[in-house]
């Protein structure tokens, strides 16, 4: 399941969420995040949502197929450096660009689960 260009850690961790609960809540949160303080507590709550997820497990496979493409070292680097932006244009651009990303995978996953629900249906 190669990317290109990469997506972000997080990125990954709110399209999974997105289509697990059906939910735009933390895209949206992160998105519409003014300071950096408030960027990392909606990356945690999200975060401990997807720990909670992990541990009942995954309902779409196609998200749990990205799941186990998340790297936690990638997703700490990302969060010390939305920590160390230092300017508001550039904490928007970040986090309007993870929003974007995951916004465009939750919507691949969808996309082809449709798909092959489709196509389970025309063969079934």
């Amino acid at each position: 399941m190669s990317r290109s260009p990469r997506i972000s850690e997080i990125a990954k961790i709110l399209a999974i969420l997105r289509v697990e609960h059906g939910s735009y809540t933390y895209i949206d949160k992160i998105s519409h995040t003014s300071s950096r303080d408030l960027a990392v507590y909606y990356i945690r709550e999200a975060l401990r949502d997807y720990h909670s997820l992990m541990t009942r497990g995954f309902s779409n496979h196609l998200a749990e197929q990205l799941a186990s493409t998340v790297s936690f070292e990638g997703v700490e680097r990302e969060i010390e450096k939305i920590r160390g932006l230092s300017g508001a244009v550039e904490l928007r651009e970040e986090l309007s660009t993870i929003a974007a990303q995951a916004l465009a995978e939750a919507a691949r996953i969808l996309s082809q689960a449709r798909e092959e629900e489709e196509g389970a249906a025309a063969s079934g």
